[in-house]
C-alpha cells in the first residue's frame, strides 16, 4: 500500500512552486519596488497562475512579508553560524568575523539590500515591518558584539549604536549600488575586487577603532 501523505504536509512540488514564487517576487520587489510590482508579473516570472499566489500567501503584501521574514531568518542563521565558528576567539575577533559574514551574505544576495533600502525610507507599515523583522535584530546583534569587544578592551567608544547602524546601512547601500560605484571607481570590475574593497573600507583592521 502506498504511503499516505500526512495532512497539511506540503508536497515537494508545493515547496518548489513556493520557492519559485518567492524568488521571482524578491527580484521584482527589489528591482521595481512594492507599488510598481504586480502579482501578474510575479506569476509570469514564476510560471504559475496568479490566483495561486493569493491562495498561498494571502496577496501581494503577504508575499512581501514572507520574503522579508525569510531574509531575516537566513541572515540570522548566517550570523549564528559565524558566532559558533568564532566562539573560542576574542571579542574583537568575533565582531570582525560576524561583520565579514554579514558582508558575504549581502554579496551573495544583492536583492536583499536593494529591498531593504527601497522600503525602509518610506513611512509605511512596510517600513515598520522591515525595521522590526530585519533591521532591529541585526542592529542588536552588532551592538551586543561591539559592546563585548569594548568591554574586553576596557574602552568606551563614542556613539557605539550609531557606528553599528552606519556599518549596516553603509554595507547595504554599497552592495545595492554596486553598478553605480563601478562607474565612479576603477578596479571594482570583478566580484573579488568589489568584495575586497568593501571589506577593507568598512572593516579594515577591525570594525571598532
Amino acid at each position: 500500500m502506498a504511503e499516505r501523505r500526512g495532512r497539511g504536509r506540503p508536497k515537494d512540488t508545493d515547496t518548489d512552486t513556493s520557492v519559485a514564487i518567492t524568488r521571482a517576487a524578491l527580484r521584482r520587489f527589489a528591482g521595481q519596488g512594492f507599488e510598481a510590482t504586480s502579482l501578474r508579473e510575479i506569476a509570469k516570472d514564476a510560471g504559475v497562475d496568479v490566483a495561486l499566489i493569493s491562495y498561498r500567501f494571502g496577496g501581494k503584501l503577504g508575499l512581501w512579508k514572507e520574503i522579508v521574514s525569510q531574509a531575516g531568518s537566513d541572515l540570522r542563521a548566517a550570523l549564528e553560524q559565524a558566532l559558533d565558528q568564532s566562539r573560542a576567539a576574542s571579542a574583537q575577533h568575533r565582531i570582525d568575523y560576524s561583520a565579514r559574514a554579514f558582508l558575504s551574505y549581502l554579496l551573495a544576495r544583492p536583492e536583499v539590500p536593494r529591498l531593504l533600502l527601497r522600503d525602509i525610507t518610506i513611512d509605511s507599515d512596510r517600513s515598520q515591518w522591515l525595521l522590526e523583522t530585519l533591521s532591529l535584530p541585526l542592529h542588536r546583534h552588532f551592538i551586543d558584539l561591539a559592546q563585548a569587544a569594548a568591554d574586553a578592551a576596557g574602552t568606551t567608544p563614542s556613539h557605539l549604536p550609531f557606528k553599528m547602524a552606519n556599518f549596516i546601512y553603509s554595507a547595504a547601500s554599497a552592495v545595492a549600488r554596486r553598478e553605480r560605484l563601478g562607474k565612479l571607481v576603477d578596479g571594482l570590475d570583478t566580484d573579488a575586487q568589489f568584495a575586497s574593497a568593501l571589506e577593507d573600507t568598512l572593516i579594515g583592521e577591525g570594525i571598532l577603532p
